[in-house]
C-alpha cells in the first residue's frame, strides 16, 4: 500500500513526534490522527471546548486540503470530549466547520486527553473523490 505522509503542523510537540498528521493511502485514504484546539505554536487557543473544537475542525480542514481533497471528502469522525457536557459547544463547531458534510460520528466521553487543559480531540477519515 502506497502511503503519503502529511505534516501540516510542526509545533514544538511535533518536532520529535514519530507519527504523521496525517497519511494519504492507497491513493483514496486520508487517515488523521486526533486533532485539538492548539494553535502553530502549540498552544490551546482557548480553555473552553467550543474553541478549541473549533480550532481541531480547522486542522481537519487544513490537512484534508493539503493531502488533496476537500471537508465533503470526509466520511467519517471520532469525538473525544472530557465531559458530556461539552458536547453541544462541540457539535456546534463541528456543524459550522463541516456544514453539508454528512459524515459519520462517533462521540465519546474519556476521563482525559494528552494535557489536562485539552477538552476536545477530534479525528478523521476521508475518501477523496474524483472530480
Amino acid at each position: 500500500m502506497a502511503k503519503t505522509h502529511i505534516r501540516k503542523y510542526e509545533t514544538r510537540y511535533h518536532a520529535k513526534a514519530t507519527y504523521s498528521q496525517a497519511i494519504r493511502a492507497s491513493g483514496d485514504f486520508v487517515f488523521m490522527r486526533g486533532q485539538v484546539g492548539t494553535d502553530a505554536e502549540g498552544n490551546l487557543v482557548s480553555p473552553d471546548p467550543g474553541p478549541q473544537a473549533d480550532q481541531a475542525c480547522r486542522h481537519i480542514r487544513d490537512l484534508i486540503e493539503e493531502a488533496g481533497g476537500k471537508i465533503t471528502d470526509i466520511c467519517k469522525l471520532t469525538v473525544y470530549v472530557t465531559d458530556v457536557d461539552y458536547r453541544p459547544a462541540v457539535y456546534a463547531a463541528i456543524n459550522k466547520n463541516f456544514e453539508g458534510v454528512h459524515h459519520c460520528s462517533t462521540g465519546v466521553v474519556v476521563s482525559g486527553l494528552a494535557s489536562p487543559d485539552m477538552l476536545v480531540e477530534i479525528d478523521a477519515m476521508a475518501v477523496i473523490q474524483d472530480d
